[in-house]
């Protein structure tokens, strides 16, 4: 469209006049394209007769940004004519400025249009039908436009909702900017209010616009950050970025020329970084090539080259910018989605993998087993634990040693090659043989019938690997592998069953000297059954269930009661007669044994206070685990318990076997003093079987010495028992201890004893083990006939004396 313009700040009745000679004095002008000057009116004037008319037709100037925009229809003498009905596109008239006329009177069209700052406008004609066409092509593509831009927000939104990263926010933030900039654009703000459009109509465009291209920047600032591509000492670059942010927000406050030069900084200021990149990624190639980056790095380029344009350009490149967008918009959100895709195929890469080592872990281990059952193939798996790791571990760090299990790992691969086993996954670094089961224990599947000369082959080649050790800072630990084998379907059904029959056959001591050991159901009873037992065992001790019976000492010089040792008895329901042999360990193993120690000293002891009472100087033996030492809050147990019963402490006697005293990291001595400050007297018991030197006796002070009953039952007829009894009778005299004999079964023992110097006697002989009121039955008689005898003693004194006088 072509025609006259003029520009005057004159109302028309006073620019009638300059119009009508400029008709007759200027030329014509093309009306397609003009550039408005800030803060000035112009007159366009259009000859209708020129161009074919219909019955309606619409003038229209595309631009939504204009302050001030007034249509005038004239008849051939310049008459101003009323302008038609124009309600029915009264929503239309906000984002697309037109007037209707008829063709019938109007020969001329005036329009007058003003802009606060430099702007391009789009005068255009066309028939009411064409118009209407053109009205539903922009709003086809706004509609289409706003749907890509909301879809792409959802995702982006649904991304940071899922996996909270601040990438997946920055590219929310981004495209709220573009979807705010495109709805100013398109004169959205119009539907609110046209007071304040002239002023910010196209300031808050422009800001949007910068502000997406900050916030855009942070991301990707934040990205190289992220591939450690950015050093601390370039962490300056974000200063930048704040500046350059802040002048996003000034910008509402500048003019069209200022929004020229920010663009124009931005632009540049994202070449810098794309250039650096390009840069690092050929210098650096480890790292590789992001091109889904790169793509999306392109787009914005190109989306801010053509915001640039459109400050230069105008209105013929705004379908291209609008392109742009929904082509920007969904390079992001793809690059997004591939960088998530990525994302997870890391994790799931990471559920199977073993992060120190890059190994298969057990769940891809199971998966491929599952398969080998699937097809019922036979294979075996075999396990094995290097003994060095844990130590080597605490001494040489897991950095080193994780380096070195690698290197072995890696040459045992090597090794396995050529031997018929599995191969648990197949990637870019070869095939993977070997699993990574926990900490320190790997797998090997065998593949084929259970073959021990295979089996054999295999626990050579693994021992020949490990054979050399490790080496650190001249420090050098001797390896020495264990391993465990299980066969499919000899010994397990399942994958995870044959892993845990694999397990269970490398918890296994292998005997003999051998190298390796095959799992054994008996084995696996044994174990079974300990475990209830320690799950038994703890239930006895919360449900008061167990039961201490009493056997007693007796002195052999004089026939008294001397006291008695507690013993710990389990009745269980379900396994019977539960001896102290097997539970006292598992109840060490297991973790419990503090719990049961505290157990059998309450109750020992409130049965005590009963037993002074007919007895007052009775002495208890109480029997204590070598772990029991280490329990710092036991002395408090014993001084709280004295306390509320009343009971004299030195009337407690605490027995520790042999073995225990020579028990590997406790200070037996220290530990001693700890209950001989509360009066509580100590004793070793099963002297003999153990292997305590005489200074290491001396050195512990024990006040009272049992012989095991192993040297006592035969002393009859066994030389050497005699000789151990009567040297331990002998030590403990020179050592200022006395000495318990037990398993007395016979009076000749007794005298025996008796004959080397044996203070106290302990044994059948004497009484069985008691429940506690058959021990206090049995106390009472003994008391009663000690009394008697005693009386007959004095009364035969007595008689003698007189006859003497």
């Amino acid at each position: 469209m072509t025609g006259w313009i003029v520009p005057a700040n004159d109302p028309f009745e006073t620019a009638k006049p300059l119009l009508q000679h400029a008709i007759t004095a200027y030329a014509k002008s093309d009306l397609s394209q003009v550039r408005l000057k800030a803060e000035q009116d112009y007159w366009f004037i259009i000859d209708l007769s020129q161009y074919q008319q219909s019955q309606s037709n619409v003038i229209y100037a595309d631009n939504v940004h204009l302050s001030h925009v007034d249509f005038y229809t004239l008849d051939d003498n310049f008459n101003q004519l009323v302008a038609a009905n124009n309600e029915a596109h009264r929503a239309i008239n906000k984002v697309l400025p037109h007037v209707v006329f008829t063709a019938d009177r109007a020969h001329w069209a005036v329009l007058s249009a003003r802009h606060n700052d430099d702007e391009w406008i789009n005068i255009g004609f066309a028939t009411e039908q064409q118009f209407i066409e053109l009205v539903n092509t922009k709003l086809r593509n706004f509609i289409l436009i706003i749907g890509v831009l909301l879809l792409c927000i959802t995702i982006a939104g649904t991304v940071y909702i899922l996996s909270h990263q601040t990438k997946a926010l920055y590219l929310l933030v981004y495209l709220g900017c573009i979807l705010s900039e495109f709805l100013i654009a398109q004169g959205v703000l119009n539907y609110v209010s046209n007071a304040l459009l002239p002023l910010w109509y196209a300031k808050l465009q422009f800001s949007f616009q910068v502000m997406a291209l900050a916030v855009i920047s942070f991301c990707f600032i934040h990205y190289l950050q992220s591939q450690n591509i950015l050093k601390p000492r370039q962490y300056k670059l974000l200063a930048y970025v704040s500046l350059f942010s802040m002048t996003a927000i000034l910008s509402c406050f500048m003019k069209q020329s200022v929004h020229f030069v920010v663009v124009t900084l931005s632009l540049g200021f994202m070449l810098v970084l794309l250039s650096y990149l390009f840069f690092y990624w050929r210098s650096n190639t480890k790292q590789p090539i992001q091109y889904e980056f790169l793509i999306v790095w392109c787009a914005v380029i190109l989306q801010t080259l053509c915001w640039q344009a459109t400050l230069v350009a105008g209105a013929q490149l705004f379908p291209f910018n609008d392109v742009l967008i929904v082509v920007n918009a969904l390079a992001f959100v793809m690059a997004l989605l591939i960088h998530e895709r990525k994302r997870v195929k890391q994790y799931n890469h990471s559920l199977t993998h073993d992060d120190e080592t890059k190994l298969p872990n057990k769940l891809l281990l199971i998966k491929r087993l599952d398969s080998q059952v699937k097809l019922t193939t036979a294979h075996s798996i075999l396990l094995f634990r290097p003994a060095v790791l844990s130590n080597a571990r605490a001494n040489f760090g897991y950095e080193h040693v994780n380096e070195h299990i690698k290197v072995i790992m890696n040459k045992l691969t090597q090794q396995l090659a050529s031997m018929n086993v599995l191969c648990v996954e197949t990637n870019t670094q070869g095939a993977r043989s070997i699993v990574r089961l926990d900490d320190s224990t790997y797998a090997v599947v065998v593949l084929g019938r259970l073959e021990l000369s295979q089996i054999e082959q295999l626990v050579c080649v693994i021992n020949s690997v490990f054979a050399d050790g490790i080496t650190h800072k001249r420090l050098h630990l001797i390896d020495k592998v264990d391993i465990g084998v299980a066969n499919y379907p000899l010994h397990a059904s399942t994958a995870s069953q044959l892993i845990q029959r694999g397990l269970q056959a490398l918890g296994a001591k292998p005997l003999h000297g051998e190298r390796w050991h095959m799992f054994n159901i008996e084995n696996v009873t044994l174990s079974q059954r300990r475990i209830a037992i320690a799950s038994a065992l703890k239930e006895a001790i919360e449900y008061d269930q167990l039961s201490l019976f009493f056997q007693p000492q007796v002195d052999l010089n004089t026939g008294k009661v001397h006291g008695c040792e507690a013993l710990l008895r389990w009745e269980h329901p379900q396994f019977g007669h539960v001896p102290p042999d097997l539970f006292i360990p598992i109840a060490e193993s297991s973790g419990i044994i503090s719990e049961l120690t505290e157990w059998v000293i309450t109750h020992a002891l409130i049965y005590q206070k009963q037993m002074t009472a007919l007895l007052p100087e009775h002495i208890v033996s109480i029997n204590i685990s070598a772990k029991d030492l280490m329990c710092k809050d036991l002395p408090v147990l014993f001084i709280t318990l004295l306390d509320e019963f009343k009971l004299n402490a030195s009337n407690i006697m605490l027995e520790l076997t042999e073995s225990a005293t020579l028990f590997e990291g406790v200070d037996i001595k220290n530990a001693l003093n700890d209950y001989r400050l509360i009066g509580v007297k100590i004793a070793i018991d099963d002297f003999g079987t153990g292997y305590s030197s005489l200074a290491y006796l001396s050195k512990m002070g024990f006040d009272e010495i049992k012989i095991d009953k192993q040297f006592v039952m035969n002393i009859e007829y066994s030389k050497n028992d005699q000789t151990i009894c009567r040297a331990t009778c002998d030590i403990a005299k020179s050592l200022g201890s006395y000495v318990v004999a037990e398993g007395i079964e016979d009076s000749q023992s007794m005298v025996k004893l008796q004959s080397y110097g044996c203070e106290i006697g302990q044994g059948y002989y004497f009484s069985r083990p008691l429940t506690f009121a058959d021990y206090m039955l049995w106390l009472e008689k003994n008391l009663e006939n000690t009394s008697l005898v005693t009386r007959d003693d004095e009364r035969a004194t007595g008689l003698i004396e007189k006859n003497n006088y």
